[in-house]
């Protein structure tokens, strides 16, 4: 298996307020002041915060506009902060190059989108690992980032195999003898320090089939489950890479390993959908 890294590889360290932002989230008994405090350390997360407690997702019946980051960070939640965290630790660890299938900007939102139906599957059955979910599902591309960031002919190369013959990259990794991008994500995570549950679902969110799966725990299992779905259904609501194909079909299994609905599933896409519209840029 041809590796695009070697042995050794590490990411360059997370930016320090996020680092420090996911160390407080991570902390059920966080001190909002002292969160505040550190993230108005750096300008553009502020305005981010305070650009999405100020859109009408939140501001709606709940008061008027406000310059208070503290304030912000109330409206919007943990799990919208972890979400603007993550992002902004990939923006700025990346330097790209747009290559025949590969721009920044649809990567985030795909990977954005991807976390925001993850959080709100496991609100509805796995309460207790949103965190772990969401984490997974921002960073699960995060092999592929690395491949165009600092590979990107050898990207490039396989990118236009995936047109010809109109496969996913995780099939097109398998028929060119590549380390999987899971894997090469999951590896390059070392660094972060990211929860070691985290990796785990990285590694095996495209193992669709359960006999690849089989050391998993039970819950690692449904997790797994809820990061294909998102992915999935991301890819179906046009949150991928230009001229990319895969197949988007859900299967009815899928769904009820899950424990979810279609009508519960229409919901969380559409609310889904509104959140992504409202983390935009202007």
């Amino acid at each position: 298996m041809k590796m695009f890294l070697p042995e050794g590889f590490k990411l360059p360290a997370m930016p320090q307020v996020a680092r420090e932002c996911l160390v407080y989230l991570y902390n059920p008994n966080a001190d909002s002041g002292a969160l505040a405090k550190s993230l108005s350390r750096d300008i553009g997360i502020s305005a981010s915060i305070l650009k999405l407690g100020n859109s009408g997702l939140f501001l709606l019946g709940k008061g008027t506009p406000t310059s208070d980051l503290k304030t912000a960070i109330f409206r919007i939640g943990h799990d919208n902060l972890r979400q603007l965290m993550i992002l902004h630790a990939l923006e700025n660890t990346f330097v790209f190059k747009d290559s025949l299938t590969f721009d920044f900007n649809s990567f985030t939102r795909h990977c954005s989108f991807v976390s925001l139906l993850c959080a709100e599957f496991a609100k509805r059955v796995a309460p207790d690992s949103v965190a772990d979910i969401q984490m997974a599902g921002l960073m699960h591309d995060l092999g592929i980032a690395i491949m165009a960031s600092l590979f990107n002919e050898n990207f490039t190369q396989m990118a236009k195999y995936c047109l010809e013959n109109k496969v996913d990259f995780a099939t097109a990794e398998i028929q060119l003898g590549l380390e999987p991008h899971s894997k090469l994500g999951c590896r390059a995570l070392e660094t972060w320090e990211i929860p070691e549950r985290v990796k785990q679902l990285i590694a095996l969110h495209d193992t669709k089939k359960l006999e690849g799966r089989d050391t998993a725990s039970v819950e690692v299992n449904k997790l797994v489950d809820i990061l294909i779905l998102s992915d999935t259904l991301a890819h179906s609501y046009g949150f991928g890479f230009k001229e990319y194909k895969r197949d988007t079909r859900i299967e009815l299994s899928l769904l009820k390993r899950i424990e979810l609905t279609a009508d519960v599933v229409k919901e969380v896409v559409k609310n889904a959908l509104e959140t992504e519209s409202a983390m935009q840029p202007s």
